[in-house]
């Protein structure tokens, strides 16, 4: 570990005391007084704005300022702060200081905690930190003399959910479900058809890692073609902060790794088990703000039933960690149910309904945040109704973060994502309104039916904002240019490694003990189809660009 190192000689450099700090021996203070500072380093990391900073993958990397005097650096000081909401520095929370003749990337290791983080042994979790790195130079005479600091650079430690998504580990979760919830669950597991259908959740617990949360809410997920009932392979939602209407005031604050809720799909609409990992990591790749995922095994009541996929959940949370502000309304659309006004209803019971309800456990709703009803999406629908034909390209910018959406569009003509927003069924979207940048965003869900060939014509899609777009010729050039440039993301991704590390991964559990609903001869199969698929659809999708002229 490198700590104040002491040079021989000229005794411990006191980087933060002086503007010139004296050697042991010459030069005289009168020498110094003409140095320059050096001025302040860039960063390369952290990238601005991360969220997801462990000891383990966090590191200081800066690139080199210009010295006026030409003086070699001699070292780099870098210290942690927390921050107040205004975003100013609140405390300092480590440092480090390296003599080195070059400019070298910091870790936590390399330094001390102070204040709160040492007396915890480390920086707080989901906490918002900011880093700043100062240089020190050493002249030809001998005078050492620090830098100005650098602009602080904010970042968010880990809220410990990252280790639940490390897609090399599966995890295990065990639910304990009474009688009287086992039988309210099952009787609400089939959707009337494929409609929206909300369901309720009844009181079971969970065990994660030998740990027990008792008390949590637990209720069967999916739609028309993924529902399933306990007695075959359900997919469930479990959530640690529901507020138990039999219990008393409000629920308590728990977390499984800085997690409040989980999202377990049963992947029964995709035989491979990969689909729905490899289109998530696409889309990420793509700038796109999705859910992370993971592999998990499931027992409820002790009974094995198989393998699911941990989808990280699309609430407060995730929006705090894709989104300036995560204060904004939250929307899902379900079943060929775009962004039409006719969609919406107070009551609920439009196919546009709403993530978020009014609870009195929530506390008053912080400044800026919107109102909880549906009204800021009524305002956005009337918006994009009002742009004119010929008018509605580049003006949609100003309402919908068109990059984002142009990207997501691109991605599900790769996947061939017939099941999305975009295309046949206009169905697993959600859409937020960010109050940070007063747009909306757009984010993609449900990509177990992709990788399919000729699912989709690219040039004919069914939602309203790809028609719009389309139908005018700037726009229309935008999209085949991203789409251009995911072709190139989709190549450079190596998803056939990704596929068969996925299958490679999984085959040896599933022929020991593959759980409910599992055909290991479809298994191989799609896996074959995936691994064509994925080797011909970027030439596929660059012969569709060029017949179109681009």
């Amino acid at each position: 570990m490198v700590m104040m190192w002491r040079l021989a000689g000229l005794g411990f450099l006191a980087f933060g005391s002086a503007a010139c700090t004296l050697p042991e021996t010459t030069p005289t203070a009168e020498a110094c007084l003409g140095d320059t500072p050096i001025g302040p380093p860039s960063y390369v990391s952290p990238k601005a704005g991360r969220k997801d900073v462990t000891l383990a993958n966090f590191a200081i990397e800066t690139s080199g300022a210009i010295d006026p005097d030409g003086d070699a650096v001699s070292g780099t000081e870098a210290e942690i702060w927390t921050l107040d909401d205004d975003g100013s520095l609140r405390e300092r929370e480590w440092y480090a200081t390296l003599v080195e003749g070059e400019i070298v990337p910091i870790v936590l290791a390399d330094g001390f905690y102070t204040g709160t983080a040492a007396f915890i042994g480390g920086l707080e979790p989901w906490r918002d930190h900011a880093v700043r790195v100062r240089l020190v130079t050493t002249s030809a005479t001998g005078c050492t003399a620090p830098g100005a600091w650098s602009e602080p650079r904010a970042f968010r430690t880990d809220d410990g959910s990252s280790e639940l998504f490390d897609a090399t580990v599966i995890r295990d979760f065990r639910v304990s479900l009474p009688p009287e919830s086992y039988a309210a669950i099952d009787a609400e597991a089939a959707p009337p058809g494929c409609v929206p259908y909300e369901r309720s959740y009844y009181v079971g617990a969970v065990d994660y890692r030998g740990v027990t949360s008792e008390g949590i809410g637990v209720k069967i997920k999916g739609g028309c073609g993924s529902a399933r009932d306990l007695s075959q392979k359900a997919g469930l939602k479990l959530s640690l902060d529901w507020d138990d209407p039999s219990v008393p005031g409000c629920p308590a604050d728990r977390r499984i790794g800085g997690l409040d809720s989980f999202t377990l799909n049963n992947m029964v609409q995709d035989p491979s088990m990969a689909h729905e990992r490899l289109a998530y990591e696409l889309f990420r790749r793509l700038g796109v703000p999705v859910p992370r995922t993971a592999p998990a095994r499931l027992y409820v009541n002790e009974q094995f039933y198989g393998y699911y996929l941990n989808l990280e959940t699309v609430n407060r949370r995730f929006l705090d960690r894709n989104f300036g502000s995560n204060q904004g309304m939250l929307y899902e659309g379900t079943y060929r149910c775009d962004i039409n006004l006719g969609n919406l209803a107070d009551d609920d019971s439009g196919c546009l309904t709403r993530e978020f309800r009014p609870d009195e456990c929530d506390g008053a709703p912080r400044p800026g945040a919107d109102p909880i009803d549906y009204s800021p999406l009524r305002d956005m629908i009337t918006r994009v109704d009002a742009l004119p034909d010929g008018g509605f390209y580049p003006a949609i910018a100003e309402i919908i973060d068109w990059d984002h959406y142009l990207s997501m569009w691109a991605g599900e003509v790769l996947l061939s994502h017939w099941d999305g927003y975009t295309y046949n069924v206009v169905n697993n979207w959600r859409v937020y309104h960010d109050p940070s940048t007063d747009r909306w965003t757009f984010i993609p869900s449900g990509l177990d039916q992709t990788f399919q060939f000729g699912s989709i014509d690219a040039w004919s899609p069914n939602s309203k904002l790809a028609r719009r777009c389309l139908g005018e010729a700037p726009c229309a050039a935008a999209f085949a240019a991203r789409l251009a440039d995911a072709v190139r993301t989709f190549e450079s991704m190596n998803l056939e490694a990704m596929r068969a590390g996925i299958h490679d991964q999984l085959q040896p559990l599933l022929a020991a003990d593959p759980g409910r609903e599992f055909n290991s001869g479809r298994f191989e199969q799609v896996h074959n189809d995936t691994a064509s698929f994925i080797s011909a659809q970027p030439g596929e999708v660059r012969e569709l660009l060029s017949t179109r002229g681009f």
